[in-house]
This record gives C-alpha cells, structure tokens and sequence, in this order.
C-alpha cells in the first residue's frame, strides 16, 4: 500500500510540500537539486508498481527507463536497449556450484585424454652401463707429494713435471701459515736429481682482490729446465697494503730455505707477476726491506732470510699508483682498496705502493710487457717506468705488444712467452733438462 500511494505522486511538487512539513529548514535546498535527483523516489514507486506513467513526466525525455525483468513485451522496449533474461547468479552461488563438482578422479575416463608413452619399445634395464664397459680408461690420478705428508710421488704428468700442491707458508715463529692463502703450488721438471734449476715465482692478478694461485700460465717453463712456484697472498679484502708484499716476500724466503730439498739454485730466482702480481713483483724486486715497514711484527730471523731475486718480469702492471688516471682515485677502485682509501687522501701510502719510487741503481734485470691497446691500465705506466729504469742505470727490456689488449698471454706460443722465456735463459741462464739416463 505505501509503494502504491508513492506511485500516484504527480510531479515533484507534492514530494517537496511534504518535505518541507516534515523539515522546515530543509526545503531551500532540496529545491535546488536537479529535478532527476529529486525524481529518484518516484523511480522506486514505479519499479515496484511497473507502472512508469507518472516518473515518464517529470524525466526528460531522452531518458528511457528500463529495468531487469522488465514485463512490457519485447515489441514494446526501446531500440538499442538489451533487456537481460533470468535472474543473476550472485558470486556465493557460484563458489557453492565449484565446491559441489565432482572430484577428478570421479570424473569418467574418456574427460581426460591418456598420456603417450615416452619409450615405445626401451626397456629401463638399457640404461644402466655393462660390467665391462664400467671400467675406465683414464690414467690414475697423481698424489701430490709435500714436506708434511708421507705419501711419496707417483710419478710425473704427461709434461713430465712434479707437482706439489699448497705447500704452507708463514712465521717463523709458529711454523704455520696465519691465512688459508699462505700457501704455494710448486712444479719441478722429473728427472733432475742434480739440483741447481733456476726458479721462477709466479704472482697471480688480476686486481689485489681476486684471483688465484692455481691459475699459473707459465708452469710450461717446468718443462724448459726451471723450477715454477705459484705463490698465494692475501688479498685487500682481508689485508691492506704491505700485507701482499709481505706474504709474497715470506714465501719466497721459505722456498729458498729449503733450496736443497726442492734442489733449486738460490742465487737464480726470478719472479713473475701480470697486473696487479706485475705490480707486487717489481716492489718484491725493488723495495729493500727498510723502505716499506711490514704489516705485522718482524723478528731478526725473517729480516735475515728476506728474498733477494736475481730478475724481475712485470706484464700490464701498475708502477705508479697516483697517476692511474680519475677512475682509480675514487673510493670502490681496486688501489683504493689497496691502500685502505681513495688515492688522493691516502697518497704518501699510494707513493709507497708505486715500484716507481723505490728504483735504485743495484735492482735487478727488468722486463716490461704491455699491450699497445691496454685501457685497464695505460701503456704509458710501462714506457714511464722503462724510463726511470734506464735513467738509474737498471738492465730494462720493455716490450709493447701492438693490438694487444690487457695482460698479454703467455703462453709457450704466445710473443710474450717467448719474450718471457728469452729474458729468462739471458738471465738466469738456461734450465737445466731432465737427465734422460735416469728415466725408466
């Protein structure tokens, strides 16, 4: 009964007079709503009565009412308007419909299609290897032999050289190595029982921050006659410098204390280094002991037994720290780290790290290589240390490699191993070659 008296409302007019008995402030306002608004109460009136007589006169006249279930005919709904049929599935209705499904395995069989076979005609038995195909014919694997172990070598590689592997070294005092990285790979040509080989001590790079000792590209000169030492060091992560200076010096001075043993030539060492282990080789070749303090403490014995080498081979390396150029000053690059800061502010200890500094006119034979097209580090460092060097009356050799980038190979085929391998028999004299009477 209530909608049905809303459903005879005729206009607005009515709707207002009554508003405004029961709200008397409130009829201003009201009456300066739109009258579409106002016609709103007139719209529910008619959807409950189906009758829209009444709201079609006071609507404007583009409108069109229309509303689901609507009961006019077909015939009679507006063009362009798509009267829905059915009531609306609500969304709990249809998460009730999903739940009661039937589960997969309930379904028929036909629903879901069989799966092909992988293997038509292979058994699973042919995958496992026969007894007699399970045997191996690789060569056995060699022990290495060190002072701290019993085991005895089993012999040579195909190259015919020993290898003997992290072979410790440290303080004096306490026999062990402080760090994991105190340690040395060392490769000797099999069959020389007289002694006396030349030796070369390798010092990996790239940056003081990476790298390895079991990355060694000259062990070939094992098989030229020369004793190969590939030395590890703690990087500047761990250590600032000297901490590298010091560790390549203590391992040097352990493999010559024990020169007899590994039967090499004391008086006959060379050390060898690309980038940054160039840059650690000429300082271990040119800085005196006095010149650059040590990281930790000293006591006589190690001042005593300190490496003196007969020949430096520095490749792509560093020789001044200061005058790397902008991007190695900032705070991130591999000499900052080095030295414990960015270059400008730490510069007294950048001139300490640079070989530069501390050439002197009793520093041994020096060879330089260098690529012509090095951008990691300039040609210009080779050439202005070849200078210095030649000025102070050093024997220099420097070698620029054209269209060659960073750190040139050195390989035994490569230009720089060879140069290498000639700087090393003018030198040090040649390596002494097994001995072909004592092979089996």
């Amino acid at each position: 009964m209530v909608w049905r008296a809303w459903g005879r409302i005729e206009g607005y007019t009515l709707f207002m007079e009554i508003l405004s008995a029961l709200i008397p402030n409130a009829a201003a306002p009201w009456r300066q709503l739109p009258r579409s608004v106002l016609a709103l109460p007139l719209l529910i009136c008619s959807v409950a009565t189906a009758d829209t007589s009444e709201l079609e006169t006071i609507l404007p006249p583009h409108v069109v009412v229309v509303w689901r279930e609507d009961p006019r005919p077909a015939a009679d709904t507006p063009a362009g308007v798509e009267v829905p049929q059915g009531r609306r599935v609500s969304r709990r209705a249809q998460r009730r419909t999903t739940r009661r499904r039937p589960p997969l395995d309930e379904m028929p069989n036909e629903s879901v299609p069989a799966r092909p076979p992988l293997r038509s005609s292979s058994p699973a038995t042919e995958f496992f290897p026969s007894p007699a195909s399970s045997q191996s014919t690789a060569p056995p694997m060699q022990a290495d032999t060190t002072l701290a172990s019993p085991a005895r070598s089993t012999g040579a590689d195909a190259t015919g050289v020993t290898t003997h592997r992290d072979q410790p070294y440290g303080h004096l005092a306490t026999g062990r190595p402080q760090h994991g990285r105190q340690r040395f790979d060392l490769y000797l040509p099999s069959g020389c029982s007289a002694g006396g080989m030349p030796l070369v001590v390798w010092i990996h790079g790239d940056s003081w921050r990476d790298g390895s000792k079991a990355d060694c590209p000259i062990a070939w000169l094992a098989s030229e006659g020369y004793a190969v030492a590939s030395i590890g060091y703690r990087l500047s992560d761990t250590a600032v410098f000297p901490a590298q200076l010091d560790d390549c010096r203590a391992a040097i001075a352990e493999i010559e204390r024990n020169f007899e043993v590994w039967g090499i030539d004391p008086k006959r060492v060379a050390v060898v280094g690309s980038g940054a282990g160039g840059h650690l080789a000429a300082l271990v070749g040119l800085a005196s002991q006095t010149t650059i303090a040590r990281s930790g403490p000293t006591d006589a014995e190690d001042d005593a037994v300190r490496p003196r080498v007969a020949a430096v081979c520095a490749v792509a390396a560093p020789s001044s720290l200061t005058t790397l150029g902008p991007a190695q000053d900032r705070a991130g690059s591999a000499a900052s780290r080095l030295v414990g800061g960015p270059l400008p502010e730490f510069r007294e200890a950048a001139q300490q790290a640079s070989p530069v500094t501390h050439i002197s006119a009793d520093d041994p034979p020096v060879l330089l290589l260098h690529g012509g097209d090095d951008i990691v580090v300039p040609v210009q460092q080779s050439v202005e240390f070849a200078a210095a060097l030649k000025i102070a009356g050093v024997d220099s050799t420097l070698v620029v490699l054209p269209t060659i980038g960073h750190k040139p190979s050195l390989d035994r085929g490569a230009a720089g191993g060879q140069a290498l391998l000639s700087f090393l028999d003018r030198v040090l004299g040649p390596g002494i070659r097994p001995d072909s009477s004592q092979n089996p």
